[in-house]
């Protein structure tokens, strides 16, 4: 079996592993409900009449838009990506009745939608190691290890617009590099549109748009050395960029009236005018950038609840590394960490003023995608110490690493709320607003609800808040809930099948991972 085709295996099996089926969260789950509407012909918003806003701009709620329908104020990008899926488990939801097309729906995007995705991701970085010149199992070994080792894998398992962004804007990157490297122009187009795409998903990835054409640009000099060569791929790149831009322009026209329009312009235009709002509470002055900037940048790097070095902990040790074999990096991987860092700079001064609006998400999720980007190369770099190392220094190394895989599977082996709610409700140990210790304490609780004051078993006054959310959360865990909650007996039977299911895939991905041999294939 080739190198390539085994981790294309190794990486579906944990994604598989780590899957909550039917969960996809609130945000997703409005999405989808734009994708359904779309090709079904129906609203877009969905709330009952009894249903009341609670604060201006409420999501659920939509904005206005032309002929004074509502529209969920969502980049349509993830929507579009989501259709073939929604399509099939509308499908099969009209097969199986008793076990619901919400099941169905949810579930088919998750499995035919969002894991190719998240495969696609790894195969990206894979080839951009490739072509950075890292030997084939240096790639190889990095790119499990970026998946597993990172936040990559929280947000493989939640299926916000991260992964997806962080894909296009991967291949953006590695096509770029490739046109100028190979001198293909079609390459060059190639990123371009993958830049659109990306922009298409979230409107503020024109940063990625800006930083991957400051790449492109730096590689055609230091390689081509001419100004008629830096107009020329500048031109193709840009031309790539025009189709899903004007796409997403044409959208917006379609939903709001005006080619300027975006979605997030549309909910601060309207949130003192939609007669939606009448009553509520009014916000502050310039909402929501109502924060001096150094409580967001200092949030972003150094906050127990989401800083990047905390729930990403091979980022500093990386960072350290590169600085100290600087000057042995190729000039190509140096402009592309001066890159990131700069897209890393940009997004968080975007937000430092941000009223936070990811404050349940794992992790700084507006910051993330930036990291995982530099991660690329740097956690080659060191994959590649530690082949070339002996005793201490590889121990160090390994236990490093061990970490950020302990960090992140903890990140996922329990609802991505649970610490939220237990500091809503005052649990004991949340003031701090740790989450990740506290997700710890959470896990270890499963095991043992007598060893923690905290432990959700040891709050019954509390644990009627949380008790649904305290659980593993994975697709068979997540459905024999699901069953149990509803008194589903059909959807019951399934959550067995998958969980039979379930159990090899996970054997399967451990005995795979940690059979060392297939890394050094040529």
């Amino acid at each position: 079996m080739k190198l390539l085709t085994k981790l294309i295996l190794i990486t579906f099996l944990w994604l598989a592993v780590i899957n909550p089926g039917t969960y996809i969260g609130l945000d997703t789950t409005l999405r989808l409900q734009m994708t359904h509407s779309w090709w079904k012909g129906q609203e877009e918003v969905l709330v009952s009449s009894e249903t009341q806003p609670k604060r201006r701009g409420d999501i659920r709620f939509g904005v206005q838009g032309r002929d004074n329908k509502r529209y969920i104020a969502y980049d349509v990008g993830q929507s579009l990506l989501m259709l073939p899926g929604d399509w099939v488990g509308t499908q099969l939801g009209r097969l199986f009745p008793s076990i619901g097309e919400t099941v169905f729906r949810n579930l088919a995007v998750q499995f035919l939608v969002f894991i190719p995705l998240n495969v696609a991701a790894i195969i990206a970085c894979f080839w951009l190691l490739r072509l950075f010149q890292f030997k084939q199992h240096v790639a190889a070994l990095s790119s499990i290890g970026w998946l597993l080792s990172s936040t990559v894998l929280h947000y493989a398992q939640i299926p916000q617009q991260n992964n997806q962004i962080l894909l296009f804007v991967t291949i953006g990157y590695a096509s770029a590099l490739a046109g100028v490297r190979f001198n293909k122009l079609s390459y060059v187009f190639l990123s371009g549109l993958c830049l659109g795409l990306a922009m298409l998903i979230r409107t503020t990835s024109i940063f990625h748009a800006l930083t991957v054409f400051l790449f492109l640009s730096g590689c055609v000099l230091y390689q081509k050395r001419y100004l008629s060569n830096l107009f020329r791929f500048s031109a193709v790149w840009i031309l790539g960029l025009v189709p899903f831009t004007l796409l997403g322009r044409f959208v917006d026209y379609l939903r709001y009236g005006s080619v300027w329009a975006t979605s997030n312009s549309e909910i601060l235009k309207q949130l003192g005018t939609d007669p939606m709002w009448s009553g509520l509470p009014k916000l502050p002055a310039n909402y929501p950038f109502v924060n001096p900037p150094w409580i967001g940048i200092l949030d972003t790097l150094f906050s127990p609840a989401r800083s990047i070095f905390i729930y990403d902990p091979l980022f500093l040790p990386c960072l350290i590394l590169t600085i100290v074999i600087w000057k042995k990096i190729s000039p190509y991987v140096q402009l592309y960490l001066l890159t990131g860092l700069l897209n890393l700079a940009l997004h968080i001064l975007l937000t430092s003023k941000l009223v936070w609006t990811g404050g349940t998400a794992w992790g700084a999720r507006f910051h993330v995608t930036s990291v995982h980007l530099l991660l690329i190369p740097l956690l080659a770099l060191l994959v590649q110490l530690l082949l070339s190392s002996r005793q201490l220094k590889r121990y160090l190394i390994q236990g490093v690493l061990v970490i950020a895989i302990m960090t992140q599977f903890a990140s996922v082996l329990m609802q991505p709320n649970l610490e939220i709610y237990q500091k809503k409700v005052g649990f004991p140990g949340t003031r701090f607003d740790f989450r990740l210790m506290q997700r710890v304490a959470n896990i270890a609780c499963l095991v043992d609800d007598s060893i923690y004051k905290g432990c959700i078993g040891q709050n019954p006054e509390k644990r009627q808040y949380v008790d649904n959310l305290d659980h593993i959360f994975m697709s068979p865990f997540v459905l024999s809930h699901q069953a149990a909650d509803d008194n589903n007996v059909a959807l019951s039977k399934l959550s067995s099948i998958v969980f039979v299911l379930w159990l090899l895939a996970l054997a399967t991905a451990i005995g795979l991972t940690f059979y060392s041999g297939w890394l050094y294939e040529i």
